[in-house]
């Protein structure tokens, strides 16, 4: 199998590559940096997804069986602060790259990666979120992620593209930065090395979805491999979890005891305070997840102890 991956070196799809090779996959990738931020086989091509021509270019090359679309302006607060380039990267961007994939790679399977940030208001609402649901995002990045689902709706239903659109809830796990778990781990680590003496922390009233990215990369396979096409799944585990059980969590790891100190200049300016997903039709193909939050957070901690050294 030959499959293609946008955004290659970040978290998602740093660790969706190395389980592809392992597997047996001829890896390509497209990558805004030079080098790889980690070893393995992949093949990458230099580009970035706002042009067209290097999207156009990578794909032909790739000749992709598969394409995992995951390149984004993936910061809520960087939305904010610039929201005509999060629009060009990830609504622009995907265009870029569904229309490559409808010129060099018409029969491949293509995956669409969204966000549970596409629910937005409608999260207050609902005690689960299903993929019915009215898409009424608070942030640009959520409009930008809703746009792109709905192109991707549109190319499987007018080109025939065997495209799918995946709204991930919060994926963890190591490598991953700029998200609560390895902001607080970083944080634990910075305690026991005698760094500071403070673990700040901005709300811990927020409840998420937490989805291991060991778990999340076996779910876009599987969607890729027996996902229909024009469909929309949610990957997420239904169960929703507060930050301060985050914290708690980590109180219990630690080789430094800490209380938690408020920091308002963590809070966010807009955030959606409950983010919890129906799986049902992600558990229909046959996913199940296999690592449990205090698998996660042991990995991420171990990991941030070794990368802080």
């Amino acid at each position: 199998m030959r499959s293609f991956i946008t955004g290659i070196d970040g978290f998602i799809g740093s660790h969706l590559a190395e389980a592809l090779a392992a597997a047996g996959d001829e890896v390509f990738g497209l990558s805004r940096s030079q080098g790889a931020a980690h070893e393995d086989p992949a093949v990458r091509f230099h580009g970035d997804i706002t042009s067209p021509d290097a999207v156009a270019d990578a794909v032909a090359q790739a000749r992709p069986e598969r394409i995992f679309h995951l390149a984004a302006q993936n910061n809520i607060q960087a939305s904010f602060a610039d929201p005509a380039l999060t629009m060009q990267t990830n609504v622009t961007g995907s265009v870029h790259v569904f229309e490559a994939a409808r010129r060099s790679a018409p029969t491949a399977v293509l995956v669409s990666v969204g966000s549970s940030a596409e629910y937005g208001q409608t999260a207050a609402r609902a005690a689960s979120l299903g993929e019915e649901l009215p898409l009424l995002p608070t942030s640009p990045y959520g409009v930008s992620k809703v746009a792109q689902g709905l192109f991707c709706r549109v190319y499987a239903a007018v080109h025939g593209l065997r495209a799918l659109h995946l709204r991930p809830f919060a994926v963890i796990g190591p490598r991953k930065t700029n998200d609560a778990l390895s902001d607080f781990c970083r944080n634990v680590v910075a305690l026991e090395r005698g760094e500071t003496d403070r673990f700040l922390v901005g709300s811990l009233g927020s409840e998420r979805d937490f989805v291991d990215i060991r778990d999340f990369v076996a779910a876009i396979v599987l969607v890729s491999e027996s996902g229909v096409a024009g469909s929309v799944y949610n990957v997420c585990n239904g169960v929703g979890i507060l930050l301060r059980a985050i914290v708690g969590a980590l109180q219990r790891a630690s080789r430094r005891s800490f209380e938690p100190v408020a920091d308002p200049s963590r809070l966010r300016a807009a955030d959606d305070s409950r983010l919890v997903g129906d799986a049902t039709r992600l558990r229909a193909l046959g996913y199940a997840p296999k690592f449990s939050l205090d698998d996660t957070i042991q990995t991420t901690l171990a990991y941030w102890r070794t990368a802080a050294t």
